[in-house]
């Protein structure tokens, strides 16, 4: 099952936060986990006064001279109830299962200009009743993340780094490049990646390739068959929109192998994004085109919008209504010479379940969000489901075709529900419940297998 996590999602890890300032004591510090662990920065420990717990004894462990090693790591435990999961469509796996998620991270800072970075991540499923098991399900174990990086200071407060090998990647709101933090398995690239910051400006070159997700240990490896080429720029803002930032990103890829004919070939990805806040407003919106040519010679004009916004109301539950609003093109006529189908390429799933992608689908919805206690987060949501194209059918994240054009003629895919709970006991455990409901709209049934999706998911995750 791949889950994802639209209520919390990750902010952008481009570059480490530096020391924490003013520590006073390592045990009390309140420290935020950095939701990439390797852009956390624990140099600030060097003083042996401030370790005074074991905690901070393994985040700070001195090997001679300034060199130093972090060692932390995470775990996941989750159950799922799953009905429906292809609306009731070939062989699905409905009923009960558990989930685990394990991770070991260590990061050796050599000097304080170069590091070596590396982490361990295990997975399973039990219960699944699947004839083959999905490697992002399940994964033995595998060398998630392994490079090495170069970075300094420049100028009054610029600073740069070059890392190289295999690594996360995430990017503005996730839209196009996410860790996928949501599902059992986690994303990871091999990809060498240089970045610049200075002042109000981030600037950045990313090139390599996908790593494919395969079943067994050690199993996992470099995908050749998925290359992209990424320039991103991004520039923090502060006036009438708000404050926040504007980012622009092109990426290139050549995919040659796909579940859909026309996500083969070269494709260019041009996005446009602004997230700001101004008083009780917050947004984030982001427009995106694809150019590009198939490997059966259609142009490519792909398009894609999204919004997300919310408004804080008074209150001691701190009442936070918002809207979200994802449309990505489909193809209109499929015996032209374009692909007008839109490519998420590495995106983050839009629900708990990513049952849909966005290619010729509307995601419209309303959600609220409440905080009744301070360590309880409350998310509710109602989204309408709707094909942009009635010549193009519905697709996956991935993206594969769930059901095809000629199928049926109504554009209403469905309605879904979505409530999520959230605890954090502590800054190290946190524990949450999720349910996501789909009630099948006509084109679905119009398919003649249109049941209703319905998604349960109890979690635990304690990192250190």
């Amino acid at each position: 099952m791949a889950a994802c996590d639209p209520v919390r999602p990750e902010p952008p890890g481009d570059l480490r936060p530096g020391p924490l300032a003013h520590a006073q004591d390592a045990a009390a510090q309140p420290v935020v986990f950095a939701p990439l662990p390797y852009d956390d920065d624990f140099s600030y420990l060097a003083d042996p006064a401030l370790r005074t717990s074991p905690w901070a004894k393994l985040k700070y462990i001195p090997v001679g001279g300034q060199a130093y090693l972090t060692l932390g790591g995470e775990a996941r435990l989750r159950t799922e109830t799953r009905e429906h999961l292809n609306f009731g469509r070939g062989v699905e796996d409905d009923g009960f299962d558990f989930q685990h998620r394990l991770r070991l991270w260590g990061d050796l800072n050599l000097t304080p200009n170069l590091r070596v970075y590396g982490e361990l991540q295990a997975t399973g499923t039990n219960g699944d009743n699947v004839p083959t098991r999905n490697p992002v399900d399940h994964n033995d174990i595998e060398g998630h993340q392994l490079f090495v990086e170069y970075a300094a200071d420049y100028g009054d407060d610029g600073r740069f780094f070059a890392r190289g090998g295999r690594q996360e990647i995430l990017l503005g709101k996730g839209r196009l490049m996410d860790p996928r933090n949501g599902p059992n398995t986690r994303r990871a690239y091999d990809a060498l990646r240089v970045q610049a910051a200075q002042g109000d400006w981030r600037l950045g070159l990313i090139g390599g390739q996908t790593v494919r997700d395969l079943n067994g240990a050690w199993a996992n490896e470099s995908n050749s068959d998925f290359t992209f080429l990424t320039a991103h720029a991004a520039r923090k803002v502060d006036g009438v929109l708000g404050k926040g930032e504007i980012e622009f990103v092109y990426i290139h890829t050549d995919q040659e192998t796909a579940r859909v004919a026309d996500f083969i070939g070269e494709r260019d990805t041009y996005s446009l994004r602004v997230a700001a806040k101004k008083d009780a407003l917050s947004y984030d919106v982001e427009a995106m085109l694809q150019g590009g040519e198939t490997a059966t010679g259609q142009d490519v004009e792909a398009w894609f919008v999204g919004l997300e916004a919310g408004y804080q109301l008074p209150g001691a539950w701190k009442p936070r209504i918002g809207a979200r609003i994802d449309a990505g093109s489909g193809d209109d006529d499929p015996t032209d010479d374009k692909a007008q189908g839109f490519d998420a390429l590495w995106g983050r799933g839009q629900s708990f379940t990513p049952e849909f992608g966005y290619t010729n689908m509307v995601h419209a919805g309303m959600n609220l969000n409440l905080n009744p206690i301070p360590k309880l987060n409350a998310n509710f949501g109602v989204t309408a489901l709707r094909r942009l194209s009635r010549d193009d059918g519905v697709y996956s994240l991935a993206p594969a075709l769930i059901r095809g054009a000629d199928e049926g003629q109504s554009r209403e895919v469905g309605i879904r529900t979505t409530a999520r709970f959230d605890y954090d006991w502590s800054r190290h455990v946190s524990t949450g419940f999720m349910v996501n409901h789909v009630s099948a709209g006509d084109f679905l049934k119009e398919t003649g297998d249109g049941e209703d999706l319905f998604y349960t998911s109890v979690f635990i995750t304690a990192r250190f």
